[in-house]
């Protein structure tokens, strides 16, 4: 088929469209840092009189240096608090930090005791963590069946990185029968929330018309949103896919790009 115009004049199209939204970010940063220190002194009540879900926030704020230094310990003393107060978030970060020596002495046992506690509410990262656990045999004993019941929880929670190790389960019928509409469905989920990998393999799917018929300008549009985060494999199969394109196409799957950043600001 004619190239209707060069692989490089395709990703200067893309780089021009996408351009704004990073304009758009830095003035929205520009204004979160002014505020900060307000921000700040407010959060602080609110975690000192026994809100929760601040005394979170305010730890990874000591934990990530905005006051102005990397203070783990401090970081602790707050999750510790929010825990203390059964917050499955605080449950999750802490169990992490007992399993990494992060702010206090390593404790594997207690690590994965606090983040069975917040598997239990229903923390989505903390069922992906007791799913690779199991699935590793990582301070427990590999179990497939608690692996499989952990990162399908983890999924149906909202858990990117299970959605498209579950899809993957589906497709290539592991653990569970083989079912690609299913695979697919999960795919989707996971691609939309922004996980490259998941985006990647959807592009895939697409081209080769896996369970229907390939559709290669939905398929440029997931490699396209791929690529925006520098992924250099995306950016090879979207070079490679336009050789099949016409411009119409390609002005298509550009539009479906920008909508979805649009849509999803942050997740490009």
């Amino acid at each position: 088929m004619t190239v209707l115009y060069p692989n490089t004049e395709v990703m200067r199209m893309f780089k021009r469209t996408f351009l704004f939204l990073v304009f758009a970010y830095l003035l929205l940063a520009g204004s979160y840092y002014s505020a900060l220190p307000e921000v700040a002194h407010e959060l602080k009540g609110a975690a000192r009189s026994g809100d929760a879900e601040a005394q979170v926030i305010l730890a990874r704020k000591y934990f990530e240096g905005d006051f102005g230094s990397h203070d783990p310990v401090e970081a602790v003393r707050w999750l510790q608090r929010a825990a203390d107060q059964g917050n499955a978030d605080a449950l999750n970060i802490l169990g992490r930090f007992y399993l990494a020596g992060v702010g206090l002495e390593r404790d594997a046992a207690r690590g994965l005791a606090l983040l069975k506690s917040s598997a239990d509410k229903d923390q989505p990262q903390a069922q992906a963590y007791l799913a690779y656990a199991y699935g590793q045999g990582d301070g427990v004993e590999r179990n497939a069946a608690e692996f499989l019941r952990w990162t399908r929880r983890a999924a149906e929670n909202g858990d990117a990185r299970s959605r498209f190790n579950l899809a993957t389960l589906y497709l290539v019928g592991s653990l569970v029968p083989q079912d690609v509409p299913e695979g697919r469905r999960w795919l989707e989920l996971s691609a939309d929330q922004g996980f490259t990998e998941a985006q990647l393999a959807l592009g895939e799917m697409l081209i080769r018309g896996v369970g229907q018929p390939p559709d290669l300008v939905e398929a440029c549009k997931w490699f396209a949103i791929a690529g925006t985060k520098g992924n250099p494999q995306a950016e090879k199969r979207l070079n490679q896919i336009v050789e099949y394109m016409t411009k119409e196409e390609m002005d298509e799957a550009a539009h479906r790009a920008n909508v979805w950043l649009e849509i999803n600001p942050g997740k490009g």
